[in-house]
């Protein structure tokens, strides 16, 4: 009986040193803990700087200008630092006597003297092109169909009633379709050409191309 006292006892004694002993562990088991938390934390945060989010809102160091802007490169030699830069940037190639920017939406023509004369600005995806996305000269729109665009050209002489020309009634000074598509409206006094999408002269045609030129 006396042994079996003693057993229980000694029994007793090493439950209560596996408690102590979980006891003084315990501090060290919730710093490891935190410290693994801290760790996991840390791991989280690196991966959302890596997910798909994060690396939208990086610039993509290939993309194409929204707006890339023509007056940059008009009447400028092919020589010259702005045009090279404008060339690289926007992916152009060359074709005989033109640069094509297609992912721009623009295209230019080049002279005999390698200076640029005349752009061509594209409304939609047509022939390899992108739409321009630049600002359009006069207060032009794609948008506008062609007695909108007159309307808007006659508005800027509306103070010059001098004369009763055609250029007062927003009209152009020359028209044709040379390939019987498309209606080409030349405005000599603006340096421009208004090219729309139908073979003749349709009020409600709309632009398929500006050409401007120096």
């Amino acid at each position: 009986m006396r042994m079996h006292m003693r057993a229980n006892a000694a029994k007793t004694r090493c439950v209560k040193r596996e408690l102590r002993g979980s006891r003084k562990s315990s501090p060290r088991l919730v710093v490891a803990l935190s410290g693994l938390a801290v760790i996991l934390a840390v791991l989280l945060l690196l991966l959302m700087g890596c997910s798909p989010q994060a690396a939208q809102m990086e610039p993509k160091a290939n993309s194409v200008p929204e707006a890339a802007s023509y007056q940059a490169v008009l009447g400028k030699p092919l020589s010259d630092k702005e045009v090279a830069d404008f060339m690289a940037i926007n992916n152009c190639s060359s074709a005989a006597q033109f640069q094509l920017c297609q992912d721009a939406g623009m295209a230019f023509w080049i002279d005999p003297n390698q200076i640029v004369d005349t752009v061509y600005l594209y409304s939609r995806n047509a022939e390899g092109f992108r739409k321009f996305k630049g600002k359009l000269p006069f207060g032009l729109t794609f948008y506008d169909p062609m007695w909108h665009v007159e309307q808007k050209l006659s508005n800027l002489n509306e103070d010059d009633t001098s004369q009763a020309t055609s250029w007062n009634a927003g009209l152009p000074d020359e028209a044709s379709s040379p390939d019987h598509i498309h209606y080409w409206a030349v405005y000599k006094q603006l340096g421009m050409t208004v090219i729309y999408n139908s073979p003749g002269a349709d009020e409600d045609a709309y632009i398929y191309a500006i050409l401007l030129s120096k």
